[in-house]
C-alpha cells in the first residue's frame, strides 16, 4: 500500500493527503512530498476516542487529523517541531520537540490517549521506524 503524505499547503494552509507529489485540491499550489526529512505518526488502535480524528498540530500550525490505526508521513525541511496532539475537550499532550538534521532524517512516533480521572491525555512515544505499520 502507498504511504499517506501529509502536506500543509504553503499557499492557502490547506492540509492535503498526498501519496506522490501534485497540487492543492483548493488553491491548485504546486506541493512536493520531496522533503529531506520527515515525521512518521502511527495513531494506535483502542476504543478511546475511536470515532473521532486526534488533530494534529506541529509547531502549532494544524495538520489535520489523523483516524484509528492510521499512519501518515509529514515531510518537513531540517530543523526542530513541536508536536501536538488534541481531540474534543483533551487538550493535554506530552508535546515532544523533534530535531530532524542530516543524521536523523526520519522520526517515527506512536500517539495513544492514556485516561485519567478528569481529563485523557495524549502520549507521543518516540519507536523505531521497524516498528511501524504502513496504511
Amino acid at each position: 500500500m502507498a504511504k499517506t503524505y501529509r502536506i500543509r499547503c504553503p499557499r492557502c494552509g490547506n492540509p492535503v493527503n498526498l501519496s506522490a507529489s501534485g497540487a492543492c485540491p483548493q488553491c491548485s499550489a504546486p506541493l512536493s512530498v520531496d522533503a529531506p526529512a520527515s515525521i512518521s505518526i502511527y495513531r494506535m488502535g483502542n476504543f478511546y476516542g475511536a470515532a473521532n480524528g486526534f488533530g494534529i498540530y506541529i509547531n502549532e500550525q494544524p495538520y489535520g487529523a489523523i483516524g484509528n490505526r492510521e499512519t501518515l508521513t509529514f515531510p518537513l525541511p531540517y530543523g526542530e517541531y513541536k508536536i501536538h496532539v488534541v481531540c474534543g475537550m483533551n487538550r493535554k499532550c506530552n508535546d515532544p520537540v523533534i530535531k530532524l538534521s542530516e543524521s536523523d532524517t526520519n522520526v517515527c512516533l506512536k500517539v495513544h490517549m492514556k485516561a485519567g480521572f478528569f481529563q485523557n491525555s495524549f502520549i507521543l512515544e518516540r519507536v523505531d521506524p521497524s516498528t511501524m505499520p504502513q496504511n
